[in-house]
């Protein structure tokens, strides 16, 4: 083969007619992959999508290398990257670089705050102000959307500015992990620690996510240790509590815990008006106060939707030449409530959160096996599915590997009833929907 797209197009091509990959899968999994290398004896892909990346790697990979295999001739070991462009290098350098080259766009100024989350607003100001001095950790807690990573990156832009040699490392707990798979593969662990461990501030999004990755928890765990020891500031942000990371090990709870825990709240009225109005401002659109109000009686959850309201009523404007209307608001407020992400992509963001809530793997979780917590998740999983995408019994059914439509039946009775009786168990359950009709 003259190249290697033509390498990639014939995998594609085999897995499609020979491994029963569906178009659809193929374009909602197999798009964001490139072939970056091939040696003759490892290929190199990389994932342009750090949702996806695990996804693909779990669900993908072992057919992916079939087709290698079957297209080449002969056996070939196949390698995930993920690949961001905006986080395609970690090196702290190259870290410093970005942030020189990056607008301040999230700091203290336009962060809007009310009733429910200035007490988060406060400690995080006060230790990026004062780095290592209290709160350390800093531990932000609240679902997606409300300004958990504004306030995280508010914190790296006051440090740096008040301090701009510092040492200063912001990361997600994904490519974290991905910066420790990296080393790990390339026998070079002691760069990893020097990295972080000498770090003077480190800002952790989404930990959660370190849950039961046994490695990435070990690591962790002494570079909080090294940090805290010299009092270097941590900051970290969650969907929930520490103690409610059901499979996070319990010393990384109780030192989550050590410092300060802060948690954000849904907006009220008033402040979702004045965020709509501030993005609004920002975005050089004037918009009429009964506008304003219905986008915040209809936007009630979600920061980022108010602001998605805002970027499209801008949208409108600029395209029609015209002034913003209340029909356009409406038609703004329907688009973000509807949902435009393909079924395939919903049903694994579902699978994933059940299997972060009760510690059971995505491939437990579609797989056969009948261990009552994999049994468990897997009914979940059915019941969330068809709540939330309206998908029939039946192709409910053959997506967990063709269940018949009894059994997907039976599993939306068994959880139906379980909510009905259990308070705890219906307010998770509610919590998983709601995390995911936020995505």
């Amino acid at each position: 083969m003259d190249s290697l797209q033509e390498m990639w197009q014939a995998v594609c091509d085999y897995s499609v007619n020979n491994l029963k990959v569906n178009s659809s899968a193929l374009n909602v999994w197999f798009k964001p992959i490139t072939l970056k290398a091939f040696d003759g004896q490892t290929v190199l892909l990389t994932v342009n999508n750090d949702f996806q990346y695990p996804i693909i790697v779990k669900k993908y990979k072992d057919i992916i290398n079939t087709a290698f295999n079957s297209v080449i001739g002969f056996d070939v070991d196949v390698v995930f990257e993920l690949e961001k462009p905006e986080e395609a290098e970690i090196e702290i350098d190259s870290e410093k670089e970005k942030f020189s080259n990056r607008t301040l766009g999230d700091n203290f100024d336009n962060f809007v705050v009310g009733k429910s989350n200035n007490y988060a607003y406060a400690a995080a100001k006060k230790v990026a102000e004062e780095p290592g001095t209290s709160y350390n950790p800093l531990f932000i807690y609240g679902k997606s959307g409300l300004g958990k990573t504004h306030l995280l990156k508010a914190i790296e832009n006051e440090m740096r500015k008040n301090n701009p040699q510092a040492n200063i490392i912001y990361i997600t707990s994904e490519n974290f992990t991905n910066d420790l798979v990296h080393h790990i593969r390339t026998k070079n662990t002691y760069e990893f620690h020097n990295k972080y461990r000498n770090a003077d501030a480190l800002l952790v999004d989404d930990i959660q996510f370190i849950a039961k990755k046994e490695q990435t928890e070990e690591e962790f765990f002494h570079t909080f240790n090294a940090l805290t020891e010299y009092g270097k500031q941590i900051v970290l942000t969650s969907d929930r509590p520490p103690n409610e990371i059901q499979i996070l090990q319990e010393r990384l709870k109780q030192r989550f815990e050590w410092g300060l825990m802060v948690d954000i709240q849904p907006p009220d009225f008033e402040t979702r008006m004045a965020i709509i109005k501030n993005k609004a401002d920002q975005y050089g659109i004037n918009l009429s106060n009964e506008i304003i109000e219905f986008l915040a009686l209809e936007l009630k959850n979600n920061v980022r939707q108010l602001e998605s309201a805002v970027k499209k009523m801008k949208s409108y404007s600029s395209l029609n030449n015209e002034k913003p209307t209340m029909e356009n608001a409406k038609k703004a407020i329907k688009e973000l409530t509807s949902y435009s992400i393909p079924i395939e992509v919903i049903n694994s963001k579902i699978i994933e959160n059940v299997g972060n809530t009760y510690g059971v793997s995505p491939e437990n979780i579609l797989s056969a096996k009948r261990d009552k917590n994999i049994k468990n998740a897997r009914q979940i999983s059915m019941y969330i599915m068809r709540e939330i995408t309206g998908m029939t019994l039946e192709d409910i059914g053959e997506y967990f590997g063709g269940k018949t439509h009894t059994t997907v039946k039976h599993a939306n009775m068994v959880v139906r009833e379980r909510m009905d009786s259990d308070f705890n168990f219906k307010k998770t359950i509610e919590d998983i929907i709601k995390n995911i009709q936020e995505f």
